[in-house]
């Protein structure tokens, strides 16, 4: 990282070439950002409702291993939750940004909680990170219950964009940890079309594996929260991405929860950090991918933003918004699809509200739901003509 750089946005060089014009094919114009919104739509559970699915999901309560027992014993001290009471479903969990913020505060602060230490000579030792890493596990678990098989609406995006000539003109931002987009891209392969998440994945260099994406053939994916199907090796200090099959990913991490890496034996580990106030994003791959998000979002003239409500704690990302929004000649479009059925009046009012306050009263805050844009995404998208 270069001297007077934050942490943040230093440039990972690990990619091939030294620069973001070095993988400049068609002009990029919109920016189509993915909040959970969208991957609720497809049948994903929100935030708060991620540990109640799995708590009250056969795999746990059926469960003898010890990821388990360890998370209802991490629930039942920190929030006097017993996860394994049979009227579960009624209980009020905290949300899954709320307990790994909580426990990557404590890991960043060198801080414990009691029976819950990060690394001393007692028995409890580095117990709470594993509880971190067994968080995004649970996780894991819960999105490939739900979503395997699906990206049916995320699919009916990405094609109706290279129908309409707009997909290599298009950069893709998400803040979701799922895969649903992701598998939507990577089956644009077979049109000659190819994801970059950004960033370089040792699989790059293996036979029948991975391939790198080709330059001015391939569309951009940033997701910098990280992704469940990218396995982190922190002695090499490189990525592998999960196995695909038949043009889709298949597998995340938490199939993968003691997988050594070939080079040195060390276990992988996730790459998932929570949206909130206190994020850590020196890891050198989550810099670069922010680097290159906040370079994309620069570069367009309009941001779409699909299921993202636009919350508070994110204010990493309220951060790159407004450096794109003001580091630029001329004006940057706004607009806010994030409809659903039933959706209450004053819900809507706030999210908007929240975006103006931010963004401007020019924002504009439309009716229509992740599913009608989907379906015809060039409605939205004026190309500039550049």
């Amino acid at each position: 990282m270069t001297a007077g750089t934050p942490p943040a946005f230093a440039m990972s060089r690990r990619y091939s070439g030294a620069s973001d014009s070095d993988y400049e094919g068609p002009m990029v114009d919109t920016a189509i950002f993915l909040g959970a919104g969208a991957s609720k739509a497809e049948g994903a559970p929100l935030q708060g409702d991620l540990f109640r699915e799995y708590f009250s999901s056969a795999d746990f309560r059926e469960s003898p291993r010890k990821m388990d027992r360890e998370l209802a014993a991490f629930f039942l001290e920190m929030f006097h939750i017993d996860v394994k009471r049979r009227d579960i479903r009624a209980a009020t969990f905290p949300t899954f940004e709320e307990v790994l913020g909580l426990t990557d505060l404590a890991i960043m602060r060198k801080e414990a909680f009691r029976h819950f230490d990060i690394e001393n000579r007692d028995r409890n030792s580095g117990r709470l990170r594993f509880i971190a890493q067994y968080l995004v596990f649970l996780v894991a678990k819960v999105l490939h219950a739900k979503l395997a098989e699906r990206a049916t609406l995320h699919r009916n995006l990405v094609r109706a964009l290279r129908a309409g000539g707009q997909l290599l003109s298009t950069v893709f931002v998400s803040t979701n940890y799922d895969i649903l987009i992701d598998n939507a891209l990577t089956e644009e392969q077979g049109n000659g079309i190819y994801l970059d998440y950004g960033i370089e994945f040792r699989n790059f260099d293996w036979p029948n594996d991975w391939k790198r994406p080709v330059r001015g053939n391939s569309v951009s994916l940033f997701k910098p929260h990280g992704s469940l199907n990218w396995l982190f090796c922190p002695t090499c200090d490189e990525l592998e991405i999960t196995p695909k099959e038949k043009s889709v990913v298949t597998h995340l991490i938490s199939e993968y929860p003691d997988k050594r890496c070939k080079e040195c034996r060390s276990v992988y580990s996730p790459l998932i950090v929570p949206p909130t106030f206190y994020k850590d994003l020196n890891n050198v791959f989550l810099s670069s991918i922010w680097n290159r998000t906040d370079i994309a979002l620069r570069k367009v003239n309009h941001i779409i933003f699909c299921g993202y409500s636009f919350p508070d704690a994110d204010m990493h990302i309220k951060y790159l918004l407004k450096r794109a929004q003001t580091n630029r000649s001329g004006q940057l479009k706004i607009t806010v699809v994030n409809h659903f059925l039933d959706k209450d009046n004053e819900v809507s009012k706030q999210e908007k509200y929240r975006y103006e306050r931010f963004l401007g009263d020019k924002v504009n805050y439309t009716d229509m739901s992740f599913q009608d844009f989907a379906a015809n995404p060039l409605c939205l998208l004026r190309p500039s003509g550049r």
